[in-house]
């Protein structure tokens, strides 16, 4: 289970790293989606954030044993 989550967890953080390079290629292409490309950038962010504690806390527990 830890396998899988492990490259679940790497996943999203790959597609949270394109998802925010594209956001920010808009905010440069389209200074008026700024705001927005902002904002998408930090749910991403606190997404990926959730997820890694999320990992880490399984990973904590694992070892633990």
């Amino acid at each position: 289970m830890l396998q899988t989550l492990k490259y679940v967890t790497l996943t999203c953080l790959a597609l949270g790293l394109i998802w925010c390079a594209y956001f920010l290629v808009l905010a440069m292409m389209k200074p008026e989606l700024a705001d927005y490309a902002d904002n998408m950038s930090e749910l991403i962010v606190s997404v990926l954030t959730v997820i890694s504690i999320i990992f880490a806390f399984f990973e904590f527990i694992r070892r633990k044993d």
